[in-house]
């Protein structure tokens, strides 16, 4: 039996775009949104049930809050970076499931968003 997870946080940073001509070029901040899927087999759970814990992805965002992205993550911090850096911290931490991860670059109001993942 398959098996998908949902969580979504919220984090607060900053970021200026590289190599960008407009306004997102100037230090500004976002409320940035995260949704997380996250997929494995049943026989993937751990002794105690959880297939992968929920708190885990405050931990992540925990590294992005209230940070100036430019020194955080070690390209250009685009919402498409942002994005794969999250799935990639995902994935090293656990490699046997799936995950998907969404990005919104405001929590409220607005519907633009990047994604990656292992499916659709």
């Amino acid at each position: 039996m398959i098996l998908t997870l949902y969580t979504e946080n919220v984090f607060n940073a900053a970021h200026r775009l590289m190599d960008y001509q407009g306004q997102c070029a100037e230090l500004h901040g976002h409320s940035w949104k995260v949704g997380l899927w996250v997929r494995g087999s049943e026989e993937l759970l751990k002794p105690n049930g959880i297939l992968w814990d929920f708190s885990n992805l405050k931990v992540l965002t925990d590294k992005l809050d209230h940070k100036y992205l430019n020194d955080v993550i070690d390209v250009n911090p685009t919402c498409e970076n942002i994005t794969i850096f999250l799935y990639k911290c995902c994935k090293e931490a656990d490699p046997q499931l799936e995950f998907k991860v969404r990005v919104w670059e405001n929590a409220v109001n607005k519907n633009s968003f990047c994604e990656t993942g292992d499916f659709t």
